[in-house]
């Protein structure tokens, strides 16, 4: 029996029910279009049910081999890859090995204003997520591990794909012992990877790896392929940028600065609040729009211009009433933002 302390997966994200979904856009039940900004929890780098992923499933001879030499030929120095059936086993699996190999027990989290959280002491793990990190932090990281002969594990379930061609190492230049992938390597089917330096990689537990779907081994090699061929963090980038910009803009114009921010890395904003009743507001007026956003705004490959606009023309009529609500209640200053609007899955 593997050791590896295993976490509950994340419930399916907000939004109600999803009986069809095609591109950057869903249908209802009752056949009500929305413009999606949730993407499954930013996993559909290319966009829901796109084409090529969905022929490779119902083709169904991609193999585990397969699978696993697109995901390494897609990260540098291409390291050995392990699967499992879920993005939540490959962190703790990936613990596990470090735990192994160092005979050490303690997984740390890095953070750049931080540095080791608790001291580097019986440290097996250091665990970090390069999401919006700057390549200098990540050096540090690198350096802290090797300090103190800790494993470093770059926690690529958000980051992997979406920040460059080839992951937040590719961005950084900065090389994890192990890094671990979720559903983005299978456009938002269920599945886990860890991928890493050899002797790393031989200690998992097999116990601690339960088998993929087949379907999502196909959908592995089908969206790495995809990825490959034209990756999608370029666009993701661009578009991203510019929906932060826009927003700042406009939240300038009618002093919602205040109340609201679109924080974070550009590939994917994440909202912050001045008042915490003003993340209901948001929810429902972007609802009352057609538009699917329940916390950070996961552009994908299927979005472009005129899907932007559209969130952008939201923002110019939402961000006057959050001035409007949050003036007879609160005069909260920038420094006193309380929420992100996180979508479960996503913490």
């Amino acid at each position: 029996m593997g050791r590896a302390a295993f976490l509950v997966s994340p419930p399916a994200p907000r939004g109600g029910p999803r009986l069809r979904a095609q591109g950057c856009r869903l249908w209802d039940a009752d056949g009500v279009e929305r413009l999606d900004f949730d993407m499954t929890g930013a996993a559909a780098l290319l966009g829901h049910a796109h084409p090529f992923v969905e022929a490779a499933v119902a083709d169904n001879r991609a193999t585990l081999h397969d699978a696993q030499a697109a995901l390494s030929a897609m990260l540098p120095r291409a390291p050995r890859v392990r699967f499992t059936a879920d993005e939540a086993q490959a962190l703790p699996a990936a613990i596990d090995a470090a735990r192994r190999v160092t005979g050490r027990r303690r997984a740390a989290v890095w953070d750049r204003t931080a540095g080791l959280f608790g001291g580097a002491g019986d440290v097996a793990a250091i665990v970090v997520d390069p999401l919006g990190a700057a390549p200098a932090d990540l050096a540090a990281a690198r350096r802290d591990a090797d300090a103190c002969g800790a494993v470093l594990i770059f926690d690529e379930g958000l980051s992997g794909f979406r920040v460059h061609a080839r992951g937040a190492q590719g961005l950084s230049g900065v090389d994890p012992d192990l890094a671990v992938f979720g559903a983005q390597i299978a456009n938002g089917r269920p599945i886990g990877a860890v991928a890493g330096r050899p002797a790393l990689i031989a200690a998992l537990d097999e116990d601690d790896l339960p088998p993929p779907r087949q379907d999502a081994i196909a959908a592995v090699t089908a969206t790495l392929t995809m990825l490959s061929r034209s990756p999608a963090a370029p666009r993701i980038a661009v578009l991203g940028a510019e929906l932060q910009a826009e927003v700042a803009r406009l939240a300038d114009a009618c002093t919602a600065a205040r109340s609201f921010m679109l924080a974070g890395d550009p590939s994917l904003p994440t909202p912050l609040f001045g008042a915490p009743w003003l993340e209901g507001l948001w929810l429902r007026e972007m609802a009352a729009r057609g538009l699917n956003v329940v916390g950070p705004h996961a552009v994908s490959a299927a979005h472009g211009e005129p899907e932007l606009a559209r969130l952008i023309a939201a923002y110019a009529r939402i961000l006057p009433m959050m001035v409007d609500e949050v003036r007879p209640r609160t005069s909260a200053g920038r420094g006193l933002f309380l929420l992100s609007a996180c979508p479960e899955g996503l913490a």
